[in-house]
């Protein structure tokens, strides 16, 4: 959180990182200061123009696609340019560490003030706001569900076409993956970025890995997100979690069971919509509406409908003891007890934050 004049600037993040950590680290100490900077500039030109007024969401959102793509820049471009004018392999090794790793990249910026969330996703990461509606007849309430990000990989209709028009004649996505990769937005990846003529010159000169055969009219991935803005109410919740958590929870699972969450909270009990001490809950008993579809995630079946329960008083464990199996304990030591590189037929890595707005 920083001070601004009249208001609180929050940013979250989640940074899933792939082919390594490498990228996601650096993200991580990098990009909310980027994009805090490239912020302050607009609003400080906006107020020099007009004291009285604030960007509007469109100028937000073109600052932040702004923003990741000149980060993605320094990681990919620039490093490539220093690595041609290294002196040694081990400096241009170094350079391009972070280039050939790769991550998706899910930001939120909230101003306290206007009330205004704007969400930038790169990736498969995930971001869905949770906002409680009270009955008219005061029988309880439920939660509704709204879906802050889409996710941008070889399942994605909208991304597949983009792909395809890009490269027309190439097997760019096949079997939902894009050149392999289960992502068609990331940061890094730059062996899927880079044109030909700069990756055989780093061949050549550093003695690194040859482009993939399949890479053919660079650039396939991009890090430009896709950008969301959405005013927040007092009492919306704000979960982001990588896709390791949304390959066992859907959307509603998951606003579901954070507002199962905070009614087992809540110091009237006569405000709950459903039992928030029962022992364990269906999908389909949680207080959420919204389309529980089995086929929504990749580990669920009709005849293996999980069974949630509401025993951790941190609710980013909430969400990812119930992710790995709920009241199944059994199904969650087994996944638990799996390590790399077993591990990732059965579970991904999961990172999970939630916001509470007050």
């Amino acid at each position: 959180m920083y001070p601004a004049p009249g208001t609180h600037w929050s940013f979250f993040g989640v940074f899933d990182g792939h082919n390594g950590d490498t990228t996601s680290k650096w993200l991580g100490a990098n990009l909310f200061l980027a994009a805090r900077g490239s912020l302050a500039d607009l609003y400080h030109r906006v107020k020099s123009a007009l004291p009285l007024g604030d960007p509007t969401a469109q100028e937000v959102e073109t600052a932040l696609k702004e923003t990741f793509k000149s980060v993605d820049d320094v990681i990919v471009t620039e490093a490539a340019e220093r690595a041609l004018r290294a002196s040694s392999h081990g400096e241009a090794i170094a350079l391009l560490g972070t280039a050939y790793s790769g991550s998706c990249a899910t930001l939120g910026f909230y101003n306290s003030r206007t009330r205004l969330l704007h969400v930038a996703a790169t990736g498969d990461s995930r971001a869905v706001l949770g906002r409680r509606v009270t009955h008219t007849d005061g029988s309880g309430h439920h939660y509704e569900v709204h879906e802050l990000s889409v996710d941008q990989n070889g399942s994605n209709p909208a991304e597949v076409s983009r792909l395809l028009s890009q490269h027309p004649g190439e097997p760019v996505v096949k079997d939902g993956r894009v050149l392999g990769w289960g992502v068609s937005r990331a940061f890094g990846n730059g062996a899927y970025k880079w044109d030909l003529d700069i990756q055989n010159r780093l061949v050549e000169k550093h003695l690194v890995r040859p482009p993939p055969a399949a890479v053919k009219t660079p650039p396939y991935l991009t890090a430009e997100p896709e950008v969301t803005t959405t005013r927040i109410e007092p009492g919306d919740f704000m979960i982001m979690a990588s896709d390791g958590l949304w390959e066992w929870l859907t959307c509603e699972d998951a606003v579901g069971l954070v507002g199962w969450w905070l009614d087992g909270r809540a110091p009237d009990p006569r405000v709950w919509s459903t039992d928030a001490s029962a022992a364990s809950l269906s999908p389909r008993e949680l207080p959420v509406r919204g389309d529980h579809d089995p086929e929504a995630v990749r580990v669920r079946t009709p005849q293996s409908e999980p069974r949630f329960v509401n025993v951790d008083a941190n609710v980013a464990t909430h969400l990812v003891r119930n992710a790995l199996g709920g009241a199944d304990e059994a199904l969650r030591e087994k996944l638990l007890s799996k390590r790399a590189p077993e591990s990732r037929h059965y579970r991904d890595d999961i990172s999970t934050i939630v916001v509470f707005f007050a």
